[in-house]
């Protein structure tokens, strides 16, 4: 009986160890997604609902940059290569590190509207490509073999893939918006603001390449803000705050901001959270977390109606101070 006493307490021991590998599997894919409120304010409510981020670095190296100026002349031939042919009455315009947009190193667009016009600071949560959708791929080839070519390092799959609302007569339009990356990480997809930035500016250009394609594969825009390439690099001991650390030290502010007056009654859904890099005036990349909320708004007697907006907030992971808002 001693053998058989020996594989039942085997036996036990094999089903407690799969029960409890069992557990883990069950608890981390709660933590895959939170779901809960984390705030009130009168009749104002900030939730999350969410996956969770993955884990940022424990420190970020403070890198120098420098601006990436395009060949014009390879630039010219591509843009040729990939863009749609230009009809009678459109009015095109292809600047080079112009001295008129300095943020930019490359706009190129139709000016009159022909192919919609776009904003180069994207608020929205990460949009996937549909890949069913013949015009959406058929862009998105375009997009990538035209930073390819341009020799720029991006993250891909892109941040951001959709159908715009307008299209050019019969021809859907896409957009497209792509995260240029620093040192393997990605950049946000707005300008940013510090205390060391030009007060009567536009802010700090954040790297990134924003696109209109239409659903043939020919670009209708292309812009091309802030391309850089690191020139230094020290080693920076600050640590990174995390995430629910940051919202936690500003949830507060938020509520008041954007939970009263007007906009009493609102609900603030947490949808996404990003850890990105962001540059400052002096061409220095610094690491930000952002963090994009779906804002509902009820209708009262003094409005027409309910409402909704996006809103990206942007805070510096190493000091947790805000450094850009967006509302859309």
């Amino acid at each position: 009986m001693k053998w058989y006493k020996r594989m039942h307490c085997r036996a036990s021991l094999l089903l407690c160890v799969m029960l409890v590998f069992a557990f883990c599997i069950v608890s981390a894919r709660a933590e895959e997604h939170i779901s809960k409120r984390i705030a009130t304010l009168g009749e104002s409510y900030m939730d999350i609902d969410m996956d969770v981020p993955a884990e940022p670095p424990a420190t970020v190296p403070r890198m120098k940059l420098e601006r990436i100026c395009f060949d014009k002349t390879k630039i010219r031939e591509l843009i040729k290569k990939y863009s749609i042919a230009p009809q009678t009455g459109e009015e095109w315009v292809c600047e080079i590190g112009s001295k008129l947009n300095p943020d930019y190193e490359l706009y190129f667009c139709e000016e009159s509207g022909a192919y919609d016009s776009i904003a180069v600071d994207l608020y929205a949560p990460h949009i996937l490509m549909d890949e069913t959708d013949e015009g959406q791929c058929r862009a998105d080839a375009t997009v990538k073999a035209f930073l390819d070519e341009l020799g720029l390092v991006y993250e891909y799959p892109f941040y951001y893939v959709a159908p715009m609302e307008e299209n050019a007569g019969d021809v859907r339009l896409i957009e497209i918006v792509a995260r240029l990356t620093i040192d393997g990480m990605p950049c946000n997809t707005t300008i940013g603001w510090t205390r060391d930035s030009n007060s009567m500016g536009d802010g700090d250009p954040t790297p990134g390449a924003f696109f209109i394609v239409t659903e043939n594969g020919e670009l209708a825009t292309a812009i091309i803000r802030n391309p850089v390439k690191v020139i230094k690099t020290k080693e920076d001991q600050t640590m990174i705050k995390s995430w629910n650390a940051v919202l936690e030290d500003n949830k507060g502010l938020i509520m008041e901001q954007f939970g009263t007056r007007e906009d009493a009654g609102a609900t603030l859904t947490l949808k996404q959270v990003e850890f990105v890099l962001m540059v400052d005036a002096h061409q220095i990349a610094y690491p930000a977390w952002a963090y994009c909320f779906d804002c509902y708004v009820p209708a009262d007697p003094n409005s027409s109606g309910p409402f909704s907006y996006d809103l990206l907030l942007t805070y510096n992971a190493g000091t947790g101070q805000e450094v850009w808002r967006c509302i859309e």
